[in-house]
């Protein structure tokens, strides 16, 4: 081995080699052969050392090429041999531990590729391919400049002589085999052997031979693999090309084929054995299952089956916490899927009570046309058959129905009621009364007692669909929440002090003022959203009047009339009277037309709580540029007064009201774009009222307001030349001065977005007066109540000290807040959804006193009638006419009045 460089002053990168080779142990080489200086060989493509065994002669070195070279040879000195055999066991002991070293002269920067041993410390190292190496150490002077193209050279004489002497050898070797016995090891005499190492060089120029280290064996398999598929190798007659380095089991698509093909040979192996068996056994062979077609049918009742065995499962803990509420965006897509299964249940719930109300419905339709005639002429059959298809229907409302039963009658355990507790209770009474009237069913058949399972069914049906809306509310309101876009939480400002003197002058003398500011998650969602509305928490606190008016009645008309199956019916009738149909329906009905929409308009309402929250705002505080965004104030008129420095005096007033944040800073946008949006440093800024703005740029005074604010700083301003130029009187002036010197004068429009305006325009309607903080002076009260078509006592421009109060508020930002009202920023969208929880708290109150007013009127009739007229007088008809007509009124008086 050698140590390699590159020769950088040789332009067609030849390359030198100084080789080097052993001498016999048993030969010696005359004395007066010495080498000359020119005795080197020449190498235009590549090089490369070998390790060489000593040879008969030992006289000369060989090296040959696959080219035509110029060949040199040189002599070399006879060396002692103790020499050499120290010589010979370092290097045997140096390569087997894996000391030798291949590095490259020269390139001090480039760290050295240190060569580890890849053969055991125990192994014997074979005479055949080692017999003598040459100390690498010693030969500094030996160098190759690339190792991109190696090259292994021989003497051609010598190489000759060797071959005609190594093909007798084997001549006699295999005769002697041929004679005796297997052909032994070949064990090598004294002379020195040179490997036969065959020629290759690259096709292709290559510049770079990437190694890795301690793998330079692999690196030079590799490369003479390619020497083998080349298309005409220069190779000894004696070499045999081995076989592919590439082994077939290291190749992945090999592997892949042999699989398939292994198991292509199993399957028909199979085949054929199945074939043989059905020969053997003269059978026919199966013949594969079709799939069945789903019916419509069976996957009806796949899915009831499903309705009815739900939620026997109980949730695990961890299900259980996570439906707790929306805690982190994590929890997006659970509460999104469980949502979901809530709204399918509840349809579902939905689909079969109406489906068995109208089963019951027609039972009762034929017993009022034709129960009596049918009866009278078939006999009790009829009755009972009559009897036993409402008892079969009023069983399968209540599997259907079995939670919201069960959640009805639970707390009473404890004494407590909610909206389900007479809903339960009054199923209870009619699944009683069927159950009666399978022994007496020739009453309840065109007599004087009448079945009320159908007024349970209505007011199930009922209830599921409030529970439906409740779930469609709080999947469209998620959307909204778990939005990437940026979200404003609307507060209630807490400082009543400051809030009473903020609002004075106004409208309003409530110091309760909303505003919004920037949240990064939306808390407590899911119980903000499932809270009671006051509907049901009033059904829930009517419950126990319900309850003991109906047993009250039933044991003064069992007492009264004497008759079992008349006190059950009285039950019965006095219970489904005292339902509160509209408990889930009056709160969820508005709430979900209102949130749906809040969200056309960019707001979100969380659930009857958001409204509680904000039913007592008395005021919205905001800035000037929630009034007048971007596009909202124009420069109609410009008038220049100086010839010079104009824009870039315009452009450092641009500076300063972008950092007032004044209204104004969006109509000098396209100057700030023509100076490539980059704008001078601003010192200092301050707000004068009812003046305008001061600021400071590299110590020049920048001054932006009215006559007042340059009347007090002596800004001479030509009035008799400005008003022979100004051509429209109605637009807003303000006037611009740096340093002590007029510049321009600003004619501004200002118009209020139709959106915005009509969204103001309804809060205001509400009750809602509005705050405004401003940096321009001329956002006045009159302005805004102009360009918005408000009561001008209904607006208020606060003063300096209360704006940096607004600002303050408006301007935080929270990590989370309570998702009771949520939009995207536009004070249009706050005002209106707070004055829409204004609006609608006094629908729900107004439906919640019309459902109350006619449950209590339902249950004097219904005590009055069954006690003085029995309940022969109370015909389901009777009774499902008059709930019909107040529910009606109930959802008319919320919605007649949108919010």
């Amino acid at each position: 081995m050698g140590l390699f460089r590159r020769d950088k002053n040789h332009k067609d990168a030849k390359y030198k080699t100084k080789e080097v080779f052993t001498k016999a142990e048993e030969t010696e080489q005359p004395a007066d052969e010495e080498p000359s200086d020119e005795e080197y060989t020449d190498i235009s493509e590549a090089a490369v050392d070998s390790f060489s065994q000593p040879q008969s002669n030992n006289k000369m070195e060989e090296i040959y090429s696959t080219r035509d070279k110029h060949v040199k040879f040189r002599r070399q000195e006879p060396l002692a041999e103790e020499a050499a055999a120290k010589r010979k066991e370092a290097a045997k002991d140096d390569l087997i531990r894996g000391k030798l070293e291949f590095s490259s002269v020269g390139d001090e920067d480039t760290p050295e590729v240190k060569l580890e041993a890849e053969l055991d410390p125990n192994a014997i190292v074979s005479d055949e391919i080692i017999e003598d190496v040459v100390d690498v150490k010693k030969l500094r002077n030996i160098y190759v400049q690339d190792i991109d193209d190696i090259d292994v050279s021989l003497d051609p004489m010598e190489s000759v002589k060797e071959y005609e002497k190594q093909a007798q050898d084997k001549q006699r070797r295999d005769a002697r085999s041929a004679k005796k016995k297997p052909e032994e090891p070949y064990v090598p005499t004294g002379d020195t052997v040179v490997a036969k190492v065959p020629v290759y060089q690259h096709e292709d120029s290559v510049d770079k031979l990437y190694l890795k280290a301690g793998r330079f064996t692999d690196v030079v398999e590799s490369e003479y693999d390619e020497y083998l598929k080349s298309t005409d190798p220069t190779i000894s007659k004696n070499y045999h090309a081995p076989k592919p380095m590439v082994k077939p089991h290291q190749s992945l698509l090999y592997t892949l084929s042999q699989v398939a093909m292994r198991h292509k040979a199993e399957s028909e192996q199979k085949q054929k054995s199945k074939e043989i068996m059905r020969n053997n056994f003269d059978e026919e062979a199966p013949k594969p299952k079709e799939k069945k077609k789903r019916s419509r049918v069976g996957k009806f009742f796949r899915v009831l089956s499903a309705v009815i065995t739900s939620g026997f499962n109980s949730p695990s803990e961890d299900e259980q916490e996570r439906a707790m509420d929306y805690s982190s965006r994590e929890d997006e897509n659970y509460i999104l899927e469980r949502t979901r299964s809530n709204i399918k249940r509840q349809a579902i719930h939905l689909t079969l009570y109406i489906v068995i109300g109208l089963a019951i419905l027609g039972l009762v339709i034929w017993e009022r046309a034709a129960g009596a005639q049918a009866v009278a002429a078939n006999g009790a059959g009829t009755a009972f058959t009559y009897c036993g298809l409402n008892f079969i229907l009023t069983i399968a409302l209540g599997v259907v129905a079995r939670h919201t039963l069960i959640d009805g009658v639970k707390p009473l355990k404890r004494f407590k009621f909610n909206c389900s507790t007479v809903l339960a209770l009054a199923y209870g009474a009619c699944l009683l009364q069927s159950l009666t009237s399978l022994f007496t069913c020739t009453s309840f058949v065109g007599s004087d007692h009448h079945l009320y399972s159908f007024v349970a069914a209505f007011g199930l049906a009922l209830n599921a669909l409030g529970r439906l809306l409740m779930a469609l509310r709080v999947k469209s309101n998620l959307k909204f929440i778990s939005d990437r876009s940026p979200a404003y939480a609307a507060k209630i400002y807490d400082d009543e002090e400051t809030a009473r003197r903020m609002v004075s002058g106004t409208t309003t003398s409530k110091g309760m003022i909303a505003y919004q500011h920037v949240t990064r998650f939306l808390s407590d969602f899911l119980k903000i959203s499932y809270a009671p509305d006051p509907s049901e928490e009033l059904s829930g606190k009517m419950a126990p009047i319900a309850i003991i008016a109906s047993l009250f009645v039933t044991i003064l008309y069992a007492i009264i009339f004497k008759s079992v199956q008349g006190a059950v019916s009285a039950l019965a009738v006095m219970l489904c009277i005292s339902i509160p149909f509209t408990g889930m329906l009056a709160g969820n009905l508005p709430l979900l037309l209102f949130s749906r929409r809040m969200l056309k308009e960019d707001a979100m309402i969380a659930g009857y709580p958001s409204v509680r929250q904000f039913c007592d705002t008395s005021a919205i505080m905001m800035s000037a540029s929630d009034l007048f965004p971007s596009g909202c104030v124009t420069i109609q008129e410009l008038l220049p007064l100086q010839e010079y420095r104009v824009s870039e005096s315009l452009l450092m007033a641009a500076a300063v009201l972008r950092e007032a944040a004044s209204p104004i800073a969006p109509a000098f946008d396209e100057l700030v774009m023509e100076n490539n949006n980059v704008l001078p440093a601003v010192e200092s800024v301050m707000f004068e009222d009812k003046s305008g703005l001061v600021g400071w740029i590299n110590g020049e005074r920048i001054l932006i307001g009215n006559m007042k604010l340059m009347n007090r700083y002596h800004i001479s301003i030509p009035t008799d030349r400005i008003s022979s130029k100004r051509k429209n009187k109605s637009l807003e002036t303000s006037y611009v001065a740096v340093a002590g010197q007029a510049v321009a004068v600003l004619g501004l429009s200002y118009e209020a977005s139709k959106v915005t305006k009509d969204q103001i325009q309804k809060a205001e309607r509400s009750g809602l007066a509005l705050i405004v903080s401003t940096t321009d002076v001329n956002v006045t009260a009159e302005l805004i109540s102009d360009r918005y078509e408000v009561f001008y006592r209904s607006v208020k421009v606060t003063a300096p000290g209360y704006s940096n109060v607004i600002d303050e508020a408006t301007t935080k930002v929270e990590e989370a807040s309570r998702a009771y009202v949520a939009t995207r920023g536009r004070i249009g969208s706050l005002a209106r959804a707070i004055g829409g929880c204004i609006g609608i708290k006094s629908n729900i109150s107004l439906g919640i006193v019309v459902g109350i007013f006619g449950m209590i009127l339902g249950i004097l009739l219904s005590a009055t009638l069954a006690l003085y007229a029995s309940v022969a007088r109370l015909s389901i008809v009777e009774v499902m006419i008059y709930i019909g007509f107040w529910v009606a009124a109930t959802i008319i008086a919320e919605l007649i009045k949108r919010p």
